[in-house]
């Protein structure tokens, strides 16, 4: 019976909250069902800022839900409900001359697909048109609260140790013709974590023969790509993998819940500067201390993720923030913040990787200026509409890029303009700018740190693009497009 009561008392009122977050035009009459497809809405909201620190797939999901609920309810009110925004035009040029550059590609095959990643920006839309503003906190601090989540996990995990040290590996292992070698960390086979040698060998039994397992390790605390092709005899033996370990490592690269540590630096950028957003906004003196704590968390984990370019650009960011405030004493202040943190970060750097990651004298400084170097060129060959989405990949070494190993330029506007050309480029910083105009007025207007915010997580984006292609990277585009979205309907509703 008291879990009955507590039922029926539950549901009414979770119903009536997610009715008081979501708003359209004309409110949907009671039990109908535009109503309910309402309230699907924005618990397909709540799943999505719950999820997008976290999961990909999940994120996509939840988007999913909120565009069938959106369109159920405008079909059963006779309605659509959208609303303009600055930012319309840009991305409507934007997104027009993807569609054309996917179709002048060089492997349209390849790059007409790659067109649905336009999508993402509907989540701008999506918080614009259906949510109150008393729902931008809330999903804020949910987003912030999640993201909390896998900050906790990542400082555990850094305390505790990741994978298995391998000390020896016997001559007949299937990963002595590998470039593993002693002092090398593995963490994580087909996907799955591992920190024992039992484990390990449990997940090739269990494996299929005939296929090629990944093994992801680490090497210096950068990754190392390890494959091993499972046969039945493979299986069969007693200790597959015949290797020797001594306990877990602390030399690694934080990367929350995911594989992905640059993914996950681009993300602890953004909430970063979002929680240093809110610091310099006039609040009472506990919130200011819970954004002053939050910072100081999301900065921490960030420097953990030892990706050198991101740190750089967040520390860049923080100052700027700084200055945009016109106040010189802030500016100083943060000035020295910043270089404390970037003194911290140097020494996480050498601790983690190698100690020529700090003076960028590695190879990885190398092979992303080639790849650079090797878009650049492509560029006046294909002015216009560029060469499309992806096409670089199936001509890799035609084009002059170096390696064996296939990715992307690790820059967004060489990227942009090498794959959509150079209009599409100019339209891609229109969007930026225009985006940084809307929370610029929407701070010096309001005095609202959300819209504060947001514009240092944009600077801190943009600024990390220089050297990364972040914005191929949905996890990162999708946090920052809800952030966005988020703060442009608060200063409209305001």
């Amino acid at each position: 019976m008291p879990n009955e009561t507590l039922s029926n008392s539950f549901l009414p009122r979770a119903l009536i909250f997610c009715d008081q977050l979501s708003a359209v035009t004309i409110k949907p009459e009671k039990n109908s069902l535009a109503l309910w497809a309402n309230r699907s809405l924005i618990f397909g909201v709540i799943l999505f800022a719950l999820s997008l620190p976290h999961s990909i797939a999940a994120s996509y999901i939840s988007l999913s839900l909120c565009a069938v609920s959106w369109i159920g309810r405008d079909l059963a009110m006779h309605k659509f409900h959208f609303v303009r925004t600055p930012l319309d035009l840009p991305l409507l040029c934007f997104v027009v001359l993807t569609f054309l550059s996917a179709l002048a590609s060089a492997e349209p095959a390849i790059s007409l697909p790659k067109t649905r990643s336009v999508l993402i920006f509907a989540v701008l839309y999506l918080c614009v048109a259906n949510l109150q503003q008393r729902a931008v906190h809330f999903l804020l601090g949910l987003l912030i609260f999640s993201g909390l989540v896998g900050v906790f996990f990542s400082l555990g995990e850094k305390i505790i140790g990741r994978g298995m040290i391998v000390t020896t590996i016997q001559s007949t292992s299937p990963l002595a013709a590998s470039q593993l070698q002693s002092g090398d960390v593995i963490w994580m086979i087909a996907r799955q974590r591992v920190s024992s040698v039992a484990a390990a060998n449990q997940i090739i039994r269990q494996s299929k023969s005939g296929t090629t397992l990944e093994i992801e390790a680490l090497h210096d605390g950068d990754p190392l790509p390890v494959e091993v092709k499972i046969t039945d005899e493979l299986k069969a033996e007693a200790d597959p993998l015949k290797i020797n370990i001594n306990g877990r490592s602390r030399r690694f690269r934080v990367s929350g819940f995911s594989r992905h540590f640059l993914t996950y630096a681009e993300q602890m950028q953004i909430f970063g500067l979002l929680a240093f957003g809110f610091l310099l906004a006039p609040s009472p003196r506990r919130r200011l201390a819970l954004s002053g704590i939050l910072c100081a968390l999301f900065s921490l984990t960030l420097i953990l993720t030892a990706s050198r370019a991101v740190i750089a650009s967040f520390l860049i960011a923080l100052v700027l923030t700084a200055i945009l405030m016109a106040s010189r004493r802030l500016a100083i202040i943060t000035l020295i913040a910043a270089l404390i943190v970037g003194g911290i970060a140097a020494y996480v750097l050498i601790a983690t990787r190698t100690t020529s990651a700090v003076n960028f004298g590695d190879d990885s400084s190398a092979r992303r200026i080639g790849y650079m170097q090797a878009g650049l060129k492509l560029i006046p060959q294909h002015p216009l509409l560029g060469v499309g989405m992806d096409a670089h990949k199936k001509h890799w070494h035609e084009w002059g890029f170096p390696g064996e190993y296939i990715t992307h330029t690790h820059s967004t506007p060489i990227q942009i303009a090498m794959e959509r050309g150079l209009p599409a480029l100019g339209c891609y910083l229109w969007l930026l700018l225009t985006i940084g105009w809307v929370t610029w007025r929407g701070w010096r207007e309001k005095n609202d740190g959300v819209c504060f915010g947001a514009l240092a997580a944009l600077l801190g984006f943009s600024l990390s693009s220089l050297v990364n292609y972040n914005f191929g990277d949905s996890e990162v585009v999708l946090l920052l497009l809800f952030i966005v979205g988020l703060a442009i309907k608060k200063r409209r509703d305001e």
